[in-house]
This record gives structure tokens, sequence and C-alpha cells, in this order.
């Protein structure tokens, strides 16, 4: 018979297990796994969690019981904003059908249009940079990704920046940089889990005019949206006009918080090591004609580091659920409406998952490597069915924009934890070939 998970519970204990949180957020997990286990019951504050830690475990929950689970309603408010339902929202049999309608948005094939895409955005950032200049890594690259997320979901472009004469229209800097949404579980400002994260503003007048236009008018092009307005759900019926929107909407912000996070922990990662130099010299050669073919991209040098910076410094650092239907899982009790956590941060830098963690090694990610064995949990797009439908299409671009970075410049952080840069130029005098 199932029991309830041990672990820190009570009134007393929750208010200790709070203060603890606030203090060292992944010591205080990192402490409950391994006091009490793969699979640890706490209160936190007043709300009963259950951490989820063993790699086994963590499979089980994510491929076997996800269909037990939903999102909490914090997290998905984080997501939808002040616009409709996405993928990343939808629940149950809304989800599977949406999760199938949209698979061709992501395919593989499509792939090498986009990287073209990126490739001449990131160019136009880094033509305004010069050598021994000081740059704000973080709000450039959440520009780049605006820029990127307009020209691969509506074959826009973001008002003064390139020539529109191919687009479909023009966003202003503000619908497209967007406004920081916070969200937290029942309005509860001192609630342990807060989401704060880059979503569309309420005004998005432009973006509904361009989505509008290319429903009513059926023109078809390589972007993201000629999918959604074309897709069929299982009945035969199309997307509506709201569902086209809440789903344009998502996209193009889902990478407005992992991308630049992700990239900037790439920057001072590489910083850290001896390795800048390796990957300017790939990049000299995979970037000589502009956007590298895929092939070349996953088998890079540059892909490992950022797969071993995400490793160290993983975007969701913490994966959220409630359990929807009550089940069992290593002989405990996973009652309805429990909340189930599992932390990336901690499954990642693990001596049992990962040998030396402390070290940034991107050779674990090499072809080939022996680093990465059946034992190890790596999950920085999350796990799962639900696990983030364009995860391929990030890995190409994040990989491509670190490429073409290296191969112009070297980014030094003016201090630890900075987010400002001091970029110096690589060779003088060099140009990136238009893709």
């Amino acid at each position: 018979m199932a029991t309830t998970p041990p672990g820190p519970k009570g009134e007393s204990l929750g208010r200790l297990n709070y203060e603890f949180w606030c203090t060292d957020r992944f010591g205080f997990l990192r402490t409950l796994a391994e006091h009490y286990g793969d699979i640890v019951g706490f209160d936190l504050g007043r709300s009963p969690c259950i951490l989820v830690n063993g790699a086994l475990e963590v499979r089980e929950l994510f491929f076997e019981r996800e269909a037990c689970l939903r999102k909490p309603e914090f997290v998905k408010d984080s997501n939808r904003g002040h616009w409709g339902d996405g993928l990343t929202t939808l629940e149950g049999l809304a989800w599977q059908t949406r999760r199938r309608a949209l698979r061709s948005c992501f395919a593989a094939q499509d792939i090498r249009a986009y990287l073209s895409a990126v490739a001449q955005c990131t160019k136009d950032m880094l033509d305004t940079w010069t050598s021994d200049s000081e740059v704000d890594l973080a709000r450039e690259l959440r520009v780049l990704t605006a820029r990127i997320a307009l020209r691969v979901v509506l074959d826009a472009e973001l008002e003064g920046y390139g020539c529109t004469e191919d687009r479909s229209g023009v966003v202003p800097f503000a619908e497209a940089y967007g406004e920081e949404y916070i969200s937290v579980p029942n309005g509860d400002p001192t609630a342990p889990l807060i989401m704060t994260r880059p979503r569309a503003p309420r005004r998005m007048d432009a973006t509904v005019r361009i989505i509008e236009e290319r429903i009513e008018g059926g023109v078809e092009r390589r972007d993201v949206l000629s999918d959604l307005v074309r897709a069929r759900l299982p009945n035969g019926e199309r997307l509506s006009r709201d569902e086209i929107i809440g789903e344009a909407m998502q996209m193009l912000y889902a990478g407005h918080l992992t991308i630049p996070f992700i990239l900037l922990n790439l920057w001072r990662d590489i910083a850290s090591t001896d390795i800048a130099a390796k990957i300017a010299t790939e990049a000299d050669h995979l970037c000589a004609n502009g956007a590298p073919v895929s092939a070349a991209i996953l088998d890079s040098y540059c892909l490992a580091a950022l797969k071993e910076s995400m490793r160290r410094h993983p975007p969701a650092p913490i994966l959220y659920r409630e359990v929807e239907s009550s089940f069992e899982l290593g002989g405990f009790e996973f009652s309805r409406n429990a909340a189930v956590w599992v932390s990336p941060q901690l499954l990642h830098n693990d001596v049992g998952n990962f040998p030396e963690p402390h070290r940034f090694l991107p050779e674990r990610f090499m072809k080939g490597s022996l680093e990465i064995t059946a034992r190890s949990l790596y999950i920085p797009f999350g796990a799962g069915r639900r696990a983030c439908i364009a995860s391929y299409l990030a890995l190409h671009q994040m990989t491509l924009i670190g490429l073409l970075i290296a191969r112009r410049f070297q980014l030094i952080p003016i201090h630890d934890g900075s987010e400002v840069f001091r970029a110096q130029a690589r060779r003088k005098g060099i140009l990136l070939t238009q893709p």
C-alpha cells in the first residue's frame, strides 16, 4: 500500500522551510534530497509540495504519468499573459489536438530557411558593435530574439530594422519587445513561487492586424503563421482567429526569457575557460558562406558548449506540476492537487548523473562521447510529451548566434555575473557573408 512521501511537514517546519528556501533555494532542495531520498514531501509555508529528484523517478513521472499532471494556473498565466491559450497553456485533449496540429510548424526541413533569418539578424546586430566597446549583452540578445521571432513566426520586421519589401508588415518596438509580466499563485505576492517573464503587452494592434490580414488573404509564406492558418484539427476544422492569435502571441515571446538567459551564460562560461579560440576557429570554417547546414550545427563544438552551459544553468531550474488524477510513484502516493516539483538544476549538477558536475566540459556532449550515459538525466527543455516543441529550432538558432558572435568578437564580462561585456574584435575588417 502506497504511503505519503517522507519529509519536513507541519506548520512549524513549513515556516522554517520557507526561511531556508528564501535564503538558498537550491541549497534547500539539495538538503531535502540528501536527507529524505528521491521523493520528498515537504511544506513550504502553508503549501504542501513533493520533490521528485531521482533520474528513474523523474523519467517515470514525465514519460508515464504526464497524463496525470497539469501545469499550475500561475505558470499558465505567465505564458498566456493578456492573450488567449496556446500550446503551453492547454491541457488534456485540447493540448493533444493542438500539439498534433502544430507538429509540422517546426519540422526539420524548415530549419534552413529559418537559419537564414537568424544569420541576417545576428549580422545586423554585430555590425553595430565596435572593437573594445561595452555591450549590454542581455538587452542586445533580447532585441535580437524579438526580431528573429517576428521573422520566423510572422515573416514581419521590427520597426527601424532591415528591409520590409519582402516582409508582411512592420511591428513597433513596444509590441515586439514586450513587458515584464509577473504571475503569482492566487495573487499572493508572498507566495514562494513567482513567475516573472517577458510577455506581449495588452495592446498588440500591428501584430493582430498582420495576423488578421494573413488569415483573410490566405497568402502563403515560409513562416509559422502560414502553418497555423492552414493547420487542420482531427475533425478537419481550421484553427479559429482567436486560437491563431493566442498561439502566435505565445510563440512570439516563447524565447524572450530563455534564449538571452542561455546565451548570456554560455558567454560567461566561455570566458572562464580557454575554448573561445576553438569556437572562433570552428565558426570561421562553418560560417564562411553564411548559415551552416543543420548537420554541421548538430556536430559542432559550439553546440556541445551550449548544451554543457545549459546543463550548468538550465533555463527552467524548477519544473512545476500539479496532480490532476492520483497515482503511485516509487511506492508513494501522489494525491490529487498535490504540487510536484522537479529541479533540472539539481539533476544536472548531481555527481550521480554527471561526473565532475562543477566543471565546464563541452566534450560531454560531443558526438560519440561516453560522458553521457543512460543514467544521466538532461532536461533543459523539459521532458516527456510536454517537452518544448521548438527545442530543435532553438538549439540551431542559439548555436548559430554563438558561432557568428565568436567569428567576429571575443566577449569578456566586465565583472563576475555582469550582463555587460567588452566586445573585442577578433580580426580587424572581418565581415559575414550574406546568407
